[in-house]
């Protein structure tokens, strides 16, 4: 009776099979985790109640241990109740004792490990910058080799984003983070300035980085994790800024000349016309391609016929690459009077020897 009680109240889930494989103890415990009631099994074959065992390893081991007379012990998954079990089956006269127990947990955690191992094992050596920041204070679970390199090799894993990047405070990066987990609402960034400690050392740098922010979402639809990808654009963008600041100080210099100016680029479509050419024919019309240029500029032969486009200098420059030189020609401004002017156009190359745009000079000749 004392054992009986004991078996009935001990937390290990307890039951006896007899040599005929049909259940002959099922003790409380064993109830809740079989998911069926005592009478339900008792007197019933374990092959009936959980035919999803057999022509498996779990089989192969409880019939061991019958034939055999040897303790074994084994883990099962049970499909119908969706379960990990870890099972030790020691024989006896009458049969079997099996002591189970729920394993889930511990099953799960270990595949959890596996899945960020092999997840971490992929993203390693992928060409961007990624990490994966858990929880409402985004702290860094993992981060790739990418991501060590954009700050000085350093590993800031188990860091929150906060601690690991003090400086980027007030920048707006944390705040995006946060709209990210509170909403679940991924964010896109380009060309975004940071300002951080790039190598440990107090010393800050300054880069362009395009971002993404993108929830991971639980089994319950929270979200509980964001994945940061991070591509570093800052040497296009100084490059971009570098031909701009060229282009802002060649566009000053050019409205200053006295001769009049037309810049096309590598198609001949026009992209600057400087003050002088814009008093010259009265107009200033950009954006246009070579076949239009008479007829936006009102271009004329010198003896009075509307010039043919491809004959035109900067034609000539833009599509065939030639120098020309001391041409003429007329140009009908849209007040009515007509200006006589005298040009050369020539192609314009890259240090590489590619051409890059054409240029036209006109000065108005005295008739």
């Amino acid at each position: 009776m004392e054992l009986e009680t004991v078996l009935e109240h001990t937390s290990d889930a307890i039951t006896a099979l007899d040599k005929e494989w049909n259940y002959t103890c099922v003790n409380h415990s064993a109830e809740l985790l079989l998911r069926h009631k005592r009478v339900e099994l008792l007197g019933r074959s374990i092959w009936e109640i959980f035919p999803e065992l057999l022509n498996t390893p779990a089989e192969s081991q409880l019939r061991q241990a019958a034939s055999g007379r040897v303790s074994v012990k084994f883990e099962l998954f049970l499909p119908k109740l969706y379960a990990w079990h870890e099972v030790r089956a020691v024989p006896t006269e009458n049969g079997l004792i099996l002591f189970s127990r729920d394993i889930f947990d511990r099953v799960r955690a270990l595949r959890d490990e596996a899945v960020r191992a092999e997840i971490r094992n992929i993203l390693k050596h992928a060409p961007v910058a990624i990490s994966i920041m858990r929880g409402q204070e985004h702290r860094i679970e993992i981060h790739n080799v990418m991501f060590q390199q954009l700050v000085g090799g350093r590993s800031l894993e188990g860091l929150t984003v906060r601690n690991a990047f003090r400086e980027l405070e007030g920048q707006g990066f944390f705040e995006l983070l946060d709209q990210v987990y509170t909403t679940g609402v991924t964010y896109e960034g380009k060309e975004i300035l940071a300002h951080y400690d790039r190598d440990g050392t107090g010393e800050m740098y300054e880069g362009y980085f395009n971002i993404i922010y993108q929830p991971l979402f639980n089994i319950s639809g929270q979200v509980d994790r964001i994945l940061s990808l991070n591509i570093e654009v800052t040497q296009e963008v100084r490059a971009r800024q570098r031909i701009a600041q060229f282009a802002a100080e060649r566009d000053a210099i050019l409205q200053q000349l006295l001769e009049g100016v037309i810049v096309t680029d590598v198609e001949g479509r026009i992209t600057l016309v400087n003050d002088a050419a814009s008093r010259l024919h009265g107009v200033t019309k950009l954006d246009v391609l070579p076949e239009s240029y008479s007829e936006a500029y009102n271009l004329y032969t010198e003896d009075g016929h509307l010039y043919h486009p491809a004959d035109l200098p900067l034609s000539r420059a833009a599509l065939k690459d030639e120098i020309v030189t001391e041409a003429r020609w007329r140009i009908r401004r849209p007040d009515g009077a007509e200006v006589l002017v005298e040009g050369n156009a020539r192609p314009v190359y890259d240090e590489q020897g590619r051409k890059i745009a054409a240029v036209l000079t006109m000065r108005e000749l005295e008739v």
